[in-house]
């Protein structure tokens, strides 16, 4: 989600116009691998481990507090009525609906259920409960984190036992892709309403597992949902998040032994994972970047010539080079690589000049320069190194930066208050849906969130942002996309550093590795070729 991603998490350039999973028709790539057999029989059963960089704050779905570390939990315990491809590519398939229908003007839309269908608990999906989740999701009071989703979102009506029906207020194209987000998970009335907030310490949904215990600040642990709608799925009988921000920690358990997968694997420790026999490394391309982030109420920073300079002052192929050994991207965008982009030579990235930065900075407010501090994520070794080189490339244009090291969740709490000058937020930011939609409403529209805890407004780019939102045209969004791009672009409003590729680290033990577009694994194709427990 906006908040955050897993760690060297995403990308694939700029040419995105078949989605954020680049040229790989599987969506991954093995950076190198060690090797393993899954070519036979599948085996069902067995208990696996996976390291997280983030931890699991809450299961609660519609109020996340922790990114990632949140969403990966919530989505192996409920699912909406579409999803993502869990294989890959941008594609909605089918998730508690089976089929839909969408009206010509793109303003109502039908869902049938799927026959039978169980909460974990055994107790029957009703088109009430799919009504109740539905109109949680599309009150921004009831959704606030992931309330630029709401945008249009009417009202919802149930016409028989097995159909269901949304409407909205304007056309939202990217509907179907806001509605497969977490926030839009299916979730049972009648608990809900009677247990309240308790429902989230033992709740119940239709994901592919359920959960058997949650240990805050240590791990949460996953079982089999004996009721889940996919047939044969999922394979394994357990699953264990172990939190751990430190990315050396999550290494070691790995290559101990004691788990089967690592998150948000460094460049650093490329090395290490394949010179391992019994460890496979892989690339999974999603729409995720390196974000500084400017708070606008500080008088420099919202002046965009000083923007402007700073963008010009980074290096960030050498970024690229010196700290994530080549595998990143420079983007030519404010946002993470998205549909619709527009190629690198229809809109160059932004070039690394530093006597263009200094035109900048003499002609604005702040010539002289200015002293800030730039927060960033304890336990991801990159960014120490990270840090430094943006405090001496900013340097050079009279910009004296204080680094502080903080913990996941004081970067938050700092961000969301705006009490902070430039923060890094995440280890890397990651988008919740492939079209530029929330991103470009998060930036781009500050009666949302402030622009997304920034303070940034430009009303220009906000008219543009609506109409785009808003326009059920296919081939009018692809031409109007360009345009908003390169007008961040000019503005600046975000630094965005670098895309970089999301690296996880496997067992060889480990099959059915699969990925959505977003990054997502909710394992329900995992398997073990033998009892890795």
């Amino acid at each position: 989600m906006f908040a955050g991603c897993l760690g060297i998490s995403a990308c694939g350039g700029s040419d995105t116009t078949e989605g954020a999973n680049g040229g790989d028709p599987d969506g991954t790539d093995a950076v190198a691998a060690g090797s393993n057999d899954c070519s036979g029989d599948l085996v069902n059963g067995g208990s696996l481990t996976y390291a997280r960089q983030m931890e699991t704050q809450t299961l609660d779905p519609l109020n996340i507090r922790n990114g990632n570390g949140d969403i990966f939990a919530v989505g192996l315990i409920y699912q909406g009525l579409v999803r993502y491809d869990p294989a890959g590519g941008t594609d909605i398939v089918p998730g508690a609906a089976e089929s839909w229908e969408v009206s010509d003007d793109g303003m109502t839309y039908t869902f049938k259920l799927r026959p039978d269908l169980k909460f974990s608990n055994g107790d029957p999906v009703t088109v009430e409960d799919v009504k109740f989740s539905l109109d949680l999701f599309g009150n921004p009071e009831t959704n606030p984190v992931m309330s630029v989703l709401t945008t249009g979102y009417e009202s919802s009506e149930i016409i028989d036992e097995s159909t269901f029906q949304v409407n909205l207020s304007t056309p939202v194209p990217a509907f179907l892709d806001n509605i497969s987000t977490f926030a839009a998970s299916i979730l049972p009335e009648a608990l809900v309403t009677e247990q309240g907030e308790a429902f989230w310490n033992d709740p119940v949904g239709i994901g592919p597992f359920m959960v058997e215990e949650f240990v805050s600040g240590s791990r949460v642990a996953f079982v089999r949902n004996p009721n889940y709608w996919e047939e044969g799925l999922p394979h394994l009988d357990a699953v264990t998040f172990n939190f751990a921000t430190d990315g050396n920690s999550r290494l070691l358990s790995l290559t101990s032994g004691d788990v089967q997968i690592a998150d948000g694997i460094a460049p650093s420790q490329i090395e290490t994972v394949t010179g391992n026999d019994e460890l496979i490394l892989e690339n999974f391309p999603t729409p995720a970047s390196i974000m500084i982030f400017p708070n606008h109420k500080r008088p420099e920073l919202a002046d965009q010539n000083v923007r402007l300079a700073m963008m010009h002052a980074l290096d960030r192929n050498a970024i690229n080079d010196q700290i994530f050994a080549g595998l990143g991207t420079v983007p030519n965008s404010v946002m993470q690589a998205l549909k619709y982009d527009a190629t690198d030579e229809e809109l160059p990235p932004i070039p690394f000049d530093l006597e263009q930065a200094k035109e900048y900075m003499a002609a604005s407010e702040y010539p002289d320069g200015f002293s800030v501090t730039l927060e960033y994520p304890a336990g991801t070794d990159y960014f120490n190194q990270l840090g430094l080189l943006i405090q001496q490339q900013l340097a050079a244009i009279g910009i004296e930066v204080e680094l502080l090291r903080q913990d996941p969740s004081t970067l938050i709490t700092t961000w969301v208050s705006e009490e902070y000058d430039l923060n890094f937020v995440f280890p890397g930011t990651s988008s919740d849906i492939a079209v530029p939609d929330e991103y470009a409403l998060f930036f781009g529209d500050p009666e949302g969130n402030n622009a997304f805890y920034t303070s940034f407004s430009d009303p220009a780019i906000t008219a543009l942002v609506k109409e785009f939102v808003s326009n059920p045209d296919e081939a009018d969004r692809e031409q109007q996309w360009p345009v908003i791009q390169q007008a961040f672009m000019d503005q600046q409003p975000i630094l965005n550093v670098l895309n970089i590729p999301f690296l996880n680290a496997y067992a060889t033990t480990v099959c059915g590795r699969d990925l959505n577009v977003l990054g997502v694994d909710q394992l329900q194709n995992t398997w073990l070729v033998e009892d890795a427990s």
